[in-house]
């Protein structure tokens, strides 16, 4: 079993420091246009892949809480709290999107 994961561990290894060298080559070779560009569309990507994290974690969230408070669905005041709750997820995960979005946005304006 241990021999297994080294294995899997020193395979990945390998994989990734080959595709290291080989995207680097690449980079090397560019001019600066080429490499802002590249630069630029890594930046999109992890913002996309960040604002997908931010998602995903309050769509657990908001059904962590439904799940958790769905035995009391009947009482009214339960329900307004379930909604409340929510509710402050939805408007947390819409803050920090935009904090992803906004963020490298104002730092643009003063470089």
């Amino acid at each position: 079993m241990k021999f297994n994961r080294m294995k899997a561990l020193t395979v990945s290894s390998a994989t990734a420091i080959y595709l290291g060298l080989m995207n680097a080559q690449v980079v090397f070779a560019a001019d600066g246009g080429e490499v802002k560009s590249k630069l630029t569309s890594a930046g999109k990507t992890i913002q996309g892949i960040l604002t997908g994290l931010v998602v995903l974690v309050g769509i657990c969230v908001a059904l962590f809480i439904i799940i958790k408070r769905m035995p009391d669905a009947d009482d009214p005041r339960e329900k307004s709290e379930v909604y409340h709750a929510v509710g402050r997820v939805a408007g947390l995960v819409a803050l920090a999107a935009a904090i992803i979005w906004l963020l490298p946005w104002v730092y643009s304006l003063f470089t």
